[in-house]
């Protein structure tokens, strides 16, 4: 297969040199030996048969590289034939030898074709020769009007690149790249990775070239989406994602944190009859390419995709990236004709229905006037990685990162750097949850195949850990309208938020080594919130468990502190007091008691006195927070009321609390 595309490619290449004006009838050529000539035309004659319907175009090519070969041989310095043969070797991967060629000619004739100054640097940037790709450039500079016609931009590009690379190679990175293992890396095609939050999913693209039966179109290929489950260290084979793949492509998918929901991109092509392929008219397919979206049933298998809506456009929606709450979602746009397309990444919200809202172009340094394609952002939320070949790298598309600041700005693109980034086609890199671990694709002998390697530390990410668990009723009911929150309980600010699917379940990403807040709230129920410290980990899968809304309904405030003896509130109850204060002002009907309670140390009048200030205290904080006044009472209960019998430490610790309980409802 390879060979065949390589074969294809380089007929494409010479349809375009012959009507470039490389073989127009009574040009004059390089050379006065006609028998050379004779043989260029032929090879020119037989490129254009090779491109038409039904050709043998193995066969022909052979024949074209025959005749390129019998006119070099003789006049060794035919231009137009050497020219040829240059293209011809490039496209062989005889990178080396085609620089030599490219530099013979241009050397001689180096005014006749200005452009192919141009193709010199090309073979001398995949022979990791900067120097000469700086050199090309100089000579080409060098010729009259260059400078004043349309290739300065080209020829900046250029010089960027070589002074790039001349860097890079100079400074390598310490990485190992291993291509990934069949049956996962197979003959056909393999691109466009999504892994799963743990690291032991992976879910690609599959182009399918061979034996299909579910598409007219077997010149390009069938797409379809596989998953690959890692177990005891082996990777599983493949598997095509049921319920999403059809005869439409599909491809360039992405997963939700839990990997109860996906989004994927839906390509339709028209096929030889001129029809599209059978997709539901309820689809409203947009554009060449669209973004649905879908969710794992019970049973395992994906519901029906729906198409996104305001997010699709008449253009092409492609390679999305769900952000790991699944709150946000990036993708790449296409926008301008088929050929000419400006490629841009894109960001969407999720909004309170579940809908997406308009996306709007990513702001600051990502976006350039070349390409941007196939965003991903780490579970840690500040690393933004994508690939671009708007900015100086090795060649074709490069890997890049940027990092979110303190201002909450993205910081401009770093690239990767060499080995991970070469001069030909890398894409689609993610990371899993321990910042190091990335997958990616990269064109290698003719085809695409799935690589993987361990990130340098200066552009890994950092590592993430996740907090799942069901959102349920105190009855068992899950709550699928319900939402989670993580807080730094420091500032109050909230660092993550956890989407609950329908069936209740949440998923939230948490950098490790960090002590958090943890809020639930749902509608008809009372606020939670727990602390989490920092080294434990049972709460890695945690149920989160609210009272449903009725009189007498309590909860105890599990981060409001004082100090030993005294009504002080210390500033860490300051985050769960905001949360309060932010719930009660949507529930303006409800009235509730704000109850002190303290341990059986010192005498009963003194922790009746301290309770009750204590919870005029928080009602005092809440009110100063927006809280209506007169939907709060403060009582003082001292150690009448104990949450455990006993005078252990633990029971006593239990026993010094503040309750919430509500009063009435109307």
């Amino acid at each position: 297969m390879a060979q065949t595309r390589r074969i294809l490619s380089l007929t494409t290449g010479f349809f375009l040199l012959v009507f470039s004006g490389l073989s127009q009838p009574g040009r004059r050529y390089h050379t006065e030996n006609k028998r050379a000539i004779k043989a260029y035309e032929k090879a020119m004659e037989w490129s254009v048969a090779a491109m038409g319907p039904g050709a043998d175009r193995l066969a022909l090519q052979l024949e074209v590289e025959g005749q390129i070969a019998k006119a070099l041989e003789m006049d060794p310095n035919f231009a137009e034939a050497e020219r040829v043969w240059g293209a011809m070797l490039m496209e062989k991967g005889e990178f080396k030898e085609a620089k030599a060629v490219y530099a013979k000619v241009l050397n001689a004739h180096g005014e006749v074709w200005i452009r192919d100054h141009f193709a010199w640097a090309e073979a001398a940037r995949w022979s990791l020769d900067p120097a000469t790709m700086q050199q090309a450039m100089e000579s080409m500079v060098r010729i009259p009007g260059v400078l004043q016609g349309p290739d300065t931009a080209r020829i900046d590009a250029v010089l960027a690149d070589a002074s790039f690379m001349k860097g890079a190679l100079a400074n390598p990175e310490e990485v190992n790249i291993q291509a990934m293992p069949y049956p996962i890396s197979t003959p056909e095609d393999e691109y466009f990775p999504s892994v799963w939050q743990s690291g032991n999913g992976l879910v690609f693209t599959r182009r399918i070239t061979d034996g299909l039966a579910n598409t007219s179109n077997r010149k390009q290929g069938q797409e379809d989406l596989f998953v690959t489950i890692k177990q005891d260290g082996k990777w599983s084979v493949p598997a095509s994602m049921r319920g999403l793949n059809t005869r439409s492509n599909e491809g360039a998918a992405s997963l939700s944190g839990d990997g109860t929901s996906v989004i994927l991109t839906v390509c339709r092509d028209a096929d030889r009859s001129g029809s599209r392929n059978q997709m539901d008219p309820r689809d409203r397919h947009k554009g060449s390419c669209d973004l649905y979206g879908a969710s794992l049933m019970a049973n395992g298998v994906w519901e029906r995709p729906q198409n996104l809506g305001a997010v699709n456009t008449s253009g092409w929606e492609s390679q999305p990236c769900l952000s790991p709450d699944g709150s946000k979602l990036y993708f790449t746009r296409g926008s301008g004709k088929p050929g000419r397309r400006q490629h841009d990444l894109f960001s969407s919200q999720r909004q309170a229905d579940g809908t997406w809202s308009s996306p709007r172009k990513m702001q600051g340094t990502i976006n350039t006037a070349g390409k941007e394609m196939r965003p991903f952002i780490h579970p840690d939320g500040r690393h933004f990685y994508f690939a671009t070949n708007g900015r100086a790298g090795m060649g074709g598309m490069d890997l890049f990162v940027s990092t979110l600041s303190e201002d909450g700005e993205w910081g401009t693109p770093v690239n990767l750097g060499w080995p991970i980034n070469t001069p030909g086609e890398e894409s689609g890199l993610v990371v899993s949850s321990d910042g190091k671990t990335a997958f990616f694709s990269r064109e290698e002998g003719g085809q695409l195949d799935l690589f993987t390697f361990e990130l340098p530390a200066s552009v890994s990410a950092s590592p993430t850990l996740a907090m799942e668990g069901l959102l349920r009723s105190e009855n068992g009911t899950p709550l699928p309208s319900g939402r989670v929150s993580l807080l730094d309980p420091a500032t109050g600010e909230v660092f993550a938020e956890g989407r609950v699917n329908v069936k209740g379940h949440y998923h939230v990403p948490v950098p490790m080594l960090r002590s958090f807040v943890v809020s639930a709230e749902a509608p008809g129920h009372l606020v939670l919130s727990e602390r989490i410290e920092a080294g434990s980990s049972d709460w890695l899968e945690h149920d989160l468990v609210l009272r449903p809304l009725s009189p007498g309904a309590e909860v105890v405030l599990q981060n409001v502190f004082f100090d030993s003896g005294s009504a002080q509130l210390s500033p860490e109850s300051q985050t769960e007091l905001l949360q309060i204060a932010n719930w009660l002002r949507s529930q303006p009907q409800m009235t509730l008691e704000i109850g002190g309670h303290t341990d059986d140390v010192g005498g009963e009048s003194s922790n009746q006195q301290l309770s009750k200030e204590r919870a005029l205290s928080v009602r005092s904080t809440l009110i100063d927070l927006g809280a209506s006044h007169e939907q709060l009472t403060a009582v003082g209960y001292g150690n009448s009321q104990p949450a455990q019998v006993g005078d252990s430490e633990e029971a006593r610790r239990l026993n010094r609390r503040t309750t919430l309980t509500v009063k009435s409802l109307d």
